[in-house]
Order: C-alpha cells, then sequence, then structure tokens
C-alpha cells in the first residue's frame, strides 16, 4: 500500500500524518508532500518537538513538491478540502481522500508549539481512525 500525505509546505501538518500512520501502517509506504513545498527545506522546528513528545523522530525529513507522477497507484491523502480539490484537478482519477474523513486538519504554521500540539493530538486520533478503516479493506 503506497500512501501520501498532502498538505501546503510539507513542513508541518502532512509529515506529522505520515510519521503517525507509518508507525500505525508498518507494512505500508508512507509519505508525505506539499502543493507548494519549497524542496529540501526541513520539518518546523515545532513539528519535530511535537513528534519527539509523541516517540517520533522526524528530524531527517525534507519538503519534496507534489508532482502528479506521484499518484499513481497511491492514496492520497489531503489535509484539507482545498488540498483534496487541488489534488483531484491535478490528478483525475486518482485516490483522492481527507486525512479526518470529512473534516481539516487545523494548520499549526507560524504559532506557537501549544498550536502544533494540539495539531499533534487531531493527527494522531485520525491516523489510529485511518488505520483501522485501511487494515478492513
Amino acid at each position: 500500500m503506497k500512501i501520501i500525505c498532502v498538505c501546503t509546505g510539507n513542513t508541518c501538518r502532512s509529515p506529522m500524518a505520515a510519521a503517525l500512520l507509518q508507525r500505525l501502517l508498518p507494512g505500508a509506504e508512507v509519505s508525505s508532500a506539499g502543493l507548494y513545498a519549497e524542496e529540501g527545506m526541513p520539518a518546523s522546528r515545532h513539528a519535530l518537538l511535537a513528534m519527539d513528545e509523541m516517540g517520533l523522530d522526524i528530524s531527517a525529513h525534507r519538503a519534496r513538491r507534489f508532482r502528479p507522477e506521484m499518484a499513481e497507484g497511491a492514496l492520497l491523502l489531503a489535509m484539507t478540502r482545498a488540498h483534496a480539490r487541488a489534488l483531484r484537478g491535478m490528478c483525475p482519477g486518482a485516490r483522492v481522500e481527507l486525512f479526518l474523513g470529512d473534516e481539516d486538519v487545523p494548520d499549526p504554521f507560524g504559532q506557537g508549539m501549544e498550536a502544533y500540539e494540539r495539531t499533534a493530538q487531531v493527527l494522531t486520533e485520525g491516523a489510529a481512525a485511518l488505520a483501522k478503516r485501511l487494515n478492513m479493506r
């Protein structure tokens, strides 16, 4: 199973989501990308700290921009409805779903540590629900 978590800049939400999901789906190939990512940027400092608090190390993460060819054979997990619309427009026929099923993942970018911890908690709950659903298929 190939899964790509997609957000805007690929420094906060999508790398955190991918790390959480990879822990729950060890046999899957889980990665992340951003629609407007600046290639090679590291995960934000607060994202690193929030994941460290959850026992996950994302220090090796480097941002990459989403390209349509990445969708081949992948489940694309969008962080927001806007991301999902953009992905469907770029990749007609691709399998695109919202990470949280029917709601947007809050964007902590530019905010303090508390916002990142809240987003990490939302992503943790979403990853658990997603992993359960995906394992049932």
